[in-house]
């Protein structure tokens, strides 16, 4: 096993390719949806919430990875099947970098385990790329942005969702100084208008008892 100064492994070509077919499998149980993440601080506190939409294009750059014979969505398909090889994959930035993603990337896609995740805002400054929320835990974070220009401009598009933007291997306290339980995860299809799914509750049977505070609190229907 070799380490950089950073304590980053490098992967060999057999646990790479099998990190991604994992951790698209994770992906899966939300790609090309909206998740809403309702979150607090402690139970005297208001809910708050935070819209992501997970597109199949996103996955192949939370890697940190490009490809010079597959575009996103095809990266993202071929991970899936189990078709993926290493040719397909060369780092976007450089190798370091797409190895510190690559490794904690499984855990930190998991969000059905959210019981071990917190939501923040980014209010520290850092070198890092550049998002405004964040989710994760002491191993790593995937940030989030909703500054999506519209095409052709300079102007943020407000009817879209942040998506996410970035995967890296740094506790989120890192970068969010407050970050806040995740109570709930509601999910919608790109059909629905309203969240019909509840894809993760903190605590079994919580999110009917607190139904109505949160659609009284955060005014959306549910």
């Amino acid at each position: 096993m070799k380490c950089t100064a950073r304590n980053i492994r490098i992967l060999t070509s057999e646990e790479m390719l099998t990190i991604l077919r994992k951790s698209a499998t994770l992906y899966s149980e939300y790609v090309d949806t909206t998740l809403l993440f309702i979150f607090r601080k402690s139970k005297s506190d208001s809910y708050d919430y935070y819209e992501v939409r997970f597109g199949k294009n996103n996955f192949m750059h939370l890697a940190g990875i490009k490809s010079e014979s597959l575009n996103a969505n095809e990266f993202y398909e071929a991970c899936i099947s189990g078709e993926i090889t290493r040719e397909q994959c060369k780092p976007r930035r450089n190798a370091i970098t797409m190895y510190s993603k690559i490794g904690v990337m499984e855990k930190i896609l998991d969000l059905r385990n959210s019981k071990c995740y917190k939501i923040g805002e980014k209010d520290l400054v850092t070198r890092e790329n550049d998002f405004e929320m964040a989710t994760g835990n002491a191993n790593g974070v995937i940030g989030y942005d909703a500054r999506i220009k519209i095409k052709g401009s300079d102007k943020v598009d407000r009817a879209k969702a942040a998506i996410p933007t970035t995967l890296l291997n740094a506790p989120i306290t890192a970068y969010c100084s407050r970050p806040d339980k995740i109570m709930f995860i509601l999910q919608k299809s790109d059909r629905e208008n309203t969240y019909s799914r509840l894809f993760y509750e903190i605590k079994k049977g919580l999110f009917q008892t607190e139904k109505e505070r949160i659609k009284e609190q955060l005014k959306i229907d549910l």
